[in-house]
């Protein structure tokens, strides 16, 4: 099933293919090594291949379809966008344009709806790879029915991809040592939910997003740890960006032997 992620067509597809166009939008994504990661997950489980369908929940404005639909697969982006990935609550309907440009011009289907309360519009058994790139945490009520409709779409053997923020990386188990809170910044939730709270709800550990997948009928068949948002945490933002990064940098070789502590879990679930 396995097939080889290849780095430099990648970047030649994003550059040749991508760039032109979003480069004529002020909101535009780039590739960049967490988004290179996605995809060499995908290819590590054969599932990085041309004509394969996939489905990104809660896929905001990221480069991850346009980079797959340039892979040669069918992408079906669906997300309410109303605020989070790239959508900034105070600035909706920017986004439009960028939107238009995935479909028109990139070929990748846009399906706008709050995925939580509407059913998927997808025919059962359809789907090759769903992906959930951090979203869950954000997700206010419990998921059971969505599950469902991803159950419902997947065809057999096909993967379910979970990535969420670490409840307890190994920053916050320390931070928690020292009497801090490990959920995000009192102040993004005190102002940022006025009238819609948009941040992290609640954030999963490991086993959680493992449980997700078995107790609707799949089998976990991979974890993986790494470091990309610990990069940008806020709660370090009394260092010095640059310190933050060489430190998160330098340390990901380490620890994404123990995913537990990486701020960035991944975990694979595949369809009977």
């Amino acid at each position: 099933m396995r097939n080889e992620f290849n780095r430099k067509r990648c970047w030649e597809l994003y550059e040749k293919t991508l760039k032109p166009i979003l480069a004529k939008h002020p909101l535009a994504p780039y590739l960049d090594t967490r988004n290179e990661f996605y995809l060499e997950m995908l290819a590590r489980h054969g599932a990085l291949k041309s004509g394969k369908h996939l489905v990104d929940l809660g896929a905001g404005l990221s480069i991850f379809g346009p980079l797959c639909r340039a892979h040669g697969m069918r992408v079906t982006l669906v997300d309410d966008f109303g605020g989070g990935g790239g959508v900034e609550v105070d600035q909706r309907g920017q986004e439009v344009p960028l939107l238009e440009a995935f479909e028109r011009e990139m070929g990748v289907t846009v399906v706008r709806e709050n995925f939580l309360e509407q059913a998927l519009p997808l025919s059962d058994k359809d789907v090759d790879v769903i992906t959930c790139f951090h979203s869950l945490e954000h997700w206010h009520h419990s998921p059971k029915r969505l599950f469902r409709e991803i159950v419902r779409v997947l065809k057999p053997g096909g993967l379910l991809v979970l990535v969420t923020p670490n409840a307890v990386n190994l920053r916050k188990r320390l931070f928690v040592l020292f009497g801090r809170n490990n959920f995000p910044l009192l102040r993004d939730w005190y102002e940022g939910g006025d009238p819609v709270y948009r941040g992290h709800v609640r954030e999963p550990v490991i086993r959680d997003l493992q449980q997700l997948i078995e107790w609707n009928g799949l089998q976990v068949v991979a974890t993986y740890g790494r470091n990309f948002i610990g990069r940008k945490s806020k709660a370090l933002n009394f260092l010095p960006t640059a310190l933050v990064g060489g430190i998160a940098a330098g340390s990901d070789a380490l620890l994404r032997f123990f995913p537990s502590l990486c701020s960035d879990i991944h975990v694979i679930g595949r369809a009977p």
